[in-house]
């Protein structure tokens, strides 16, 4: 008999805090945003070009990359202490984008939105060319405010998952 209380009293209380996880899990809004740069001017009398790109995100995850411009590669580093970074660069100078908008809602990122949510970006690009008979290189840096984030619903971000 005393057997059967104990389990008993283990089964309300694995329930209990399931359903107490499942109500908090209701509460918090989970937030997509598609991430794009601002216009970016490069000097076209060098050929100046994108060589790379570094975005980190604070309190949020990268849900998915949308593009991966031709020979780059990426890397995404995972959340240490609510801090995950994502780099994306060119394989080649041949590959370096000469638009900025070539990474136009390069990637998503989720956010769960809180009254006290810490979520914060911010990205910088390097771009380079020759000039002057030698090799110029430029970091030009963006805040959140400065980023085109654009709100994603639900059924925007499950249609682009599973492409």
């Amino acid at each position: 008999m005393r057997r059967y209380t104990v389990i008993s009293i283990l089964v309300l209380f694995v329930a209990s805090h399931g359903m107490r996880a499942q109500t908090a899990a209701a509460k918090t809004n989970i937030v997509h945003y598609s991430v794009s740069l601002p216009h970016v001017s490069l000097k076209t009398d060098c050929g100046e070009r994108i060589d790379s790109i570094n975005v980190v995100v604070h309190c949020g995850r990268f849900a998915t990359i949308n593009r991966i411009p031709d020979d780059w590669s990426v890397e995404v580093v995972p959340p240490v202490s609510e801090e995950t970074k994502l780099t994306m660069t060119a394989g080649h100078g041949g590959t370096a984008l000469r638009h900025s908008e070539d990474l136009d809602g390069f990637a998503t990122v989720l956010v769960f939105e809180e009254a006290q949510s810490c979520f914060d970006i911010s990205a910088s690009i390097k771009a380079s060319c020759y000039e002057g008979g030698g090799y110029r290189e430029r970091t030009v840096r963006f805040s959140r405010n400065q980023l085109v984030l654009k709100r994603k619903l639900s059924g925007q971000q499950a249609s682009t998952a599973s492409r």
